[in-house]
């Protein structure tokens, strides 16, 4: 995958004013699209049929205008986006902000969780933009903690940078700190506290790729899903569906690097920042938010449940045990006092 470059800030500032210079015309923004993937096709109208204006390479990034649903796209999924030139089918676009931030001047003792606000950014060696990239790019939406705050080595810079702690993989890991912003710790605050733990459900229902939370016998929450699938290819070790029955929330994190296979493989998978987890089955199955799809109502996962990453926020403020802001993962060692988790 290629690996393109964030816009430069006069570009930026063009996005983030909506004008179109060539027609002097304002259109209010709604995000921005990030390409996901090579091939990801700009057509005339919102139709798989329509004219193809363009192709976007991986991590191109359009603003997007509008949100709608069509009678065209793939069976479980018929929303599209209007973005500058056109429009794009959901799945292969990843939504994302496009703010900067005012960076801390230090992390403190116990450091803070941030969420990057751009559509993307390189992690790098040392807090410079002439250090070397690592492996790892960061996408909108996804969560790090950060453990120090220190200025830039560039010349003539006076920009701060944020040391990123990798759980996973420790290393030194550094972003440009206006690319974060700071999570404040009421994001971490349970909501619904007045609600009885025993009166609080999710039901996740995998015919219909959608999971419901209920207070009592009251819905007040429902999201999309896409939920464990079998991948034939990968023959007897393909088999990777969401295993139905009665579970109860027993870890969470803000924020998991999820790896496994082996590289080169197929079923390989990396991927750092992954927001909102909320762990219900011991080997690893858990609610989260995604950024390498938006592709939801069709089982596609390793066994997690893939929601909107504010979604998995929702779930995440909602769902017992409660949230602690310094800890990386918050624990439930009382059998079944956390949230009921139904998979049916």
């Amino acid at each position: 995958m290629s690996r393109a470059l964030l816009p430069p800030l006069s570009q930026i500032n063009h996005y983030m004013d909506g004008l179109d210079t060539a027609a002097a015309v304002k259109r209010p923004i709604i995000s921005y699209a990030r390409a996901i993937n090579y091939g990801v096709a700009v057509r005339a109208e919102p139709n798989l049929d329509a004219k193809l204006l363009k192709v976007l390479m991986p991590d191109e990034v359009l603003p997007i205008y509008a949100e709608m649903e069509t009678d065209s796209g793939n069976w479980h999924n018929k929303f599209w986006y209007e973005v500058e030139g056109g429009y794009v089918h959901s799945a292969l676009i990843h939504p994302v902000e496009w703010k900067m931030n005012t960076p801390l001047t230090t992390a403190g003792t116990e450091g803070f969780w941030g969420e990057v606000t751009v559509p993307y950014t390189d992690s790098r060696s040392g807090p410079s933009n002439d250090s070397p990239r690592t492996k790892y790019r960061y996408y909108g939406g996804t969560v790090y903690k950060v453990i120090n705050v220190v200025k830039s080595r560039d010349i003539n810079s006076s920009d701060l940078w944020y040391q990123i702690d990798d759980e996973s993989f420790p290393g030194q890991y550094y972003v440009n700190g206006k690319h974060l912003r700071v999570i404040p710790k009421e994001e971490f605050n349970p909501s619904s506290p007045d609600v009885s733990p025993a009166d609080k459900k999710i039901v996740v229902n995998l015919r219909e790729q959608r999971l419901h939370a209920f207070e009592k016998d009251v819905e007040v929450f429902s999201s999309r899903t896409a939920t464990g699938a079998v991948f034939t290819d990968l023959g007897d070790k393909g088999n990777f569906a969401t295993p139905t029955g009665n579970f109860s929330v027993f870890r969470k994190t803000p924020a998991q690097h999820m790896y496994g296979g082996r590289a080169g493989d197929s079923d390989y998978y990396d991927l750092p920042g992954i927001p909102w987890v909320s762990y219900f089955v011991g080997n690893g199955i858990a609610f989260h938010g995604t950024y390498w799809h938006n592709d939801y109502g069709v089982q596609r996962s390793h066994g997690c449940i893939n929601v909107p990453s504010p979604n998995a926020h929702w779930i995440w403020r909602w769902t017992l045990p409660a949230n602690d802001p310094v800890e990386r993962y918050t624990m439930n060692y009382t059998p079944d006092a956390g949230t009921r988790i139904v998979v049916v």
